[in-house]
């Protein structure tokens, strides 16, 4: 009995190693079967690989558990969106299905913000040096001339804008998230106010051309620490 047992035993073991080894089926049956265990195999393998990435994706997504303050998202990108002493800078988002689009609409969004930003930096520029003038009325025509020179040039800036970080990412629906993030020099932004303003023809001799570049550098020095000093 034991003989038997073994012979079976041995038969088995024979059998399993031709079918999956091809190269070891000595008939056509065999190799053919041989072939479609491997190829089994092989399908197992590669589901149980995608199964194990799913997997791996699904963890690194899963939300934690929120607190009472909600969860702590960390926005790409955002480091290197922040003003400083010598540059303006902003960050916009897009989403979109193909990522030419989402990278499109994220650089609209932040050029739209520094559009925002720049006008109102502006404004409150010409606002305060109008009243350096030595009449009202020479400071309401001064403050609607730089006003009016900014709109001349934030095109250019806005298209020539550096561009120090972008990110994207796709997410679990197959949509494109991108983060694109300007920047402007804050110098290069009043030679410029002062460069047309010196050219002004109802202006003539009384622009001070180096005297409005140092008020203005003194002017965004104030503003950004002010902002600062609210973060």
């Amino acid at each position: 009995m034991k003989k038997i047992q073994f012979a079976l035993s041995v038969m088995v073991i024979a059998m399993s190693v031709m079918v999956c080894n091809p190269a070891m089926a000595q008939t056509r049956k065999e190799r053919k079967a041989a072939e479609k265990a491997e190829w089994e195999f092989q399908q197992k393998k590669r589901e149980m690989e995608r199964q194990r990435v799913l997997d791996s994706i699904e963890n690194a997504n899963k939300r934690p558990a929120e607190s009472a303050l909600g969860n702590f998202v960390d926005v790409p990108c955002y480091d290197q969106s922040r003003s400083d002493k010598e540059f303006f800078r902003e960050l916009g988002t897009g989403k979109a299905i193909d990522l030419a689009s989402a990278r499109r609409m994220a650089l609209q969004s932040a050029q739209a913000m520094m559009r925002d930003r720049l006008a109102h930096q502006v404004k409150g520029l010409a606002t305060d040096y109008s009243k350096t003038m030595s009449n009202s009325k020479k400071g309401a025509e001064m403050e609607q001339i730089i006003e009016g020179e900014f709109t001349n040039i934030v095109d250019g800036f806005l298209n020539d804008a550096d561009n120090p970080c972008e990110k994207w990412s796709q997410d679990r629906t197959g949509n494109f998230n991108a983060f694109y993030t300007i920047e402007i020099r804050k110098g290069d932004l009043v030679d410029k106010l002062a460069e047309g303003l010196s050219k002004n023809e109802k202006l003539q001799a009384e622009f001070d051309r180096d005297q409005f570049r140092k008020y203005a550098e003194e002017y965004m020095k104030k503003q950004q620490d002010f902002q600062n000093g609210q973060q």
